[in-house]
């Protein structure tokens, strides 16, 4: 039987039992798989390490299940940003994903140039029919383990194994993790970081549009801080000794440096090549660091219903793997003829599409866009020219702006560059269009979020224009906490921040989605290009910049 939603205007097929994790769906693309969940687990925990004997329970349950089930089971080892991951699954959808989505260790040395680790930096074991277990998500940052039960959604796993690998990188090596998209134009990095339904992926296709641009990344990033020295050499630390003893690791790393801007201490780091580097903390340029960016995915993980923007993203969706592709119905085929109607003009006729009769085109064209959460993998060398993409994961790219963006439509502001105090700001409190609260708005984060908003909220009843002076000020913010607004302290340091409200649909003047859509992205390049520390446009005003 089908399991409807939203008032009928989708459906899916319903589970074959009472337990599978995951089954068919109705096919499209390569293979469509329907998850059981189809969002975050109704159990997810990130404090193991706070509960004695929990973790050495999860681990026991989940060996006694590969050992007794009788499934079968999948290991398979990719790279993440340097770090070896391996994912143990008795899922065939979630290690068919897995290897889409990252860098096998071969693959990784033969782009790289770069030997991963001999034994995983990062382990991952999600088990699905485990009846001693509840759905459920689990992580341990002391064994640096991330444990799923009975849920297939690939959504959560890999936010959780983003999360997981990014405390590592944090706290051992000072890369920072963002849930953010980054484009480059003319040489340029534009890293956007903004809540679910507010504009990122649209902003980064759509400022493809215009020349002499790059795609980077379109989820996550990894960024890493550097600073020039004195013999033209670009150094990111990783380390600082002095008198052969180690003071500072990873984050650590920038607040000594400025701190002890004339010492004769040693800093280990890696150049933009990855290569070690040594150099005296002395000769560093502390004031003017830099920021690069280095992608994180082979293939995207995204959401299909990017065709309602860029229909020429269905031409690789058609062929990927599919995750909870609904069925829909006669009510959203009117509802939503207009949409169908523009996508389908820009795909008929061309393959594989001409194989379809006009029916077949336009369902599946509905099917895409119907469920806001149905995934798709797509390469984007597919969409764009390989020489316009970033393929090289450890390729880097300078970010010179960072817009935080977001949808209010009861604020005039279009634009505007943010100093510090509002841009720390409106990352600590993480406002999202839904009225929900999201730190630096990555709910990926391998923290206790709950006890970091907690503490947070008693800064933010001071007043939003003194959260960032209070939050220096205090001497028992949490540890994870610290060591992420550390790392936005220095991406603030080193590009332009602004605030981007993408609301141009209030100017009376604009006739249509598409006409507001290309305004915002002259907006953001303008942004890009601009010099100056009083740059601010709102509704009535932002014409002067981009007419």
């Amino acid at each position: 039987m089908a399991i409807a939603e939203k008032k009928d205007l989708y459906t899916f097929p319903g589970p074959p039992d009472a337990v599978s994790p995951e089954w068919p769906g109705t096919p499209i693309g390569a293979k469509n798989t329907v998850t059981r969940t189809k969002g975050r687990t109704a159990v997810h925990d990130k404090t193991v390490d706070r509960k004695p004997g929990l973790f050495r329970r999860l681990v026991a349950n989940a060996v006694e299940s590969i050992a007794s089930s009788g499934q079968r089971t999948y290991s398979h080892d990719v790279v993440i940003h340097g770090l070896r991951v391996r994912a143990i699954t008795n899922s065939e959808h979630l290690i068919g994903y897995w290897k889409d989505n990252w860098y096998g260790i071969d693959e990784w040395l033969r782009i790289t140039g770069k030997r991963a680790a001999e034994t995983p930096d990062v382990l991952v074991i999600a088990l699905g029919r485990v009846p001693t277990e509840a759905e459920a998500a689990y992580y341990s940052r002391q064994n640096d383990t991330v444990i799923f039960f009975n849920t297939s959604y690939y959504g959560q796993l890999k936010s959780w194994v983003l999360g997981a690998v990014g405390r590592k990188l944090a706290v051992e090596y000072g890369v920072h993790s963002i849930h953010g998209a980054v484009v480059t134009k003319d040489g340029k990095g534009i890293l956007y970081i903004a809540p679910t339904g507010t504009g990122k992926s649209t902003s980064t296709y759509g400022v493809m549009e215009f020349p002499n641009t790059r795609f980077h990344s379109d989820d996550w990033v990894y960024v890493r801080y550097a600073y020039g020295t004195k013999d033209g050499k670009t150094v990111s630390p990783l380390r600082i000794l002095d008198g052969g003893e180690e003071v500072a690791k990873g984050y650590q790393t920038y607040r000594w440096l400025e701190e002890h801007r004339s010492s004769d201490a040693t800093v280990v780091g890696r150049g933009l090549d990855d290569r070690e580097i040594t150099a005296s903390a002395k000769d560093l340029d502390v004031d003017h660091p830099e920021a690069y960016a280095y992608t994180s995915e082979k293939v995207f993980y995204l959401r299909s219903n990017l065709v309602e923007n860029f229909p020429q993203a269905a031409f690789d969706m058609i062929r990927s793997r599919l995750e909870n592709a609904p069925d829909v119905t006669p009510e959203f085929m009117a509802e939503h003829k207009a949409t169908i109607d523009a996508i389908q003009a820009k795909l008929q006729g061309k393959p594989p599409f001409d194989r379809m009769d006009e029916a077949t085109l336009r369902t599946t064209i509905a099917r895409f866009f119907a469920f806001d959460n149905t995934r798709a993998m797509l390469d984007i060398t597919t969409v764009f020219p390989k020489e316009r993409v970033f393929t090289n994961p450890m390729e880097p790219a300078r970010i010179n702006a960072v817009l935080l963006i977001k949808r209010n439509f009861d604020e005039d502001v279009v634009v505007e560059r943010l100093p510090i105090d509002k841009f720390m700001a409106r990352l600590l409190i993480g406002l999202t269009p839904a009225g929900t609260k999201e730190i630096v708005y990555n709910s990926y984060r391998a923290v206790d979020d709950k006890s970091e908003r907690a503490w947070i909220d008693t800064i933010e009843a001071k007043g939003v224009d003194r959260m960032w002076s209070e939050y220096e000020k205090a001497k028992d913010k949490p540890e994870t906490l610290h060591e992420e607004m550390e790392m936005f302290r220095m991406l603030y340091s080193s590009a332009a921040a602004y605030d981007l409200n993408t609301t141009l649909q209030k100017d009376k003047a604009i006739t249509s989605k598409m006409e507001a859509v290309s305004k915002t992205m002259r907006i953001i390049v303008k942004a890009l290009e601009n010099t100056k520390s009083d740059f601010r446009y709102d509704i009535g005003s932002y014409r002067k910049l981009v007419e």
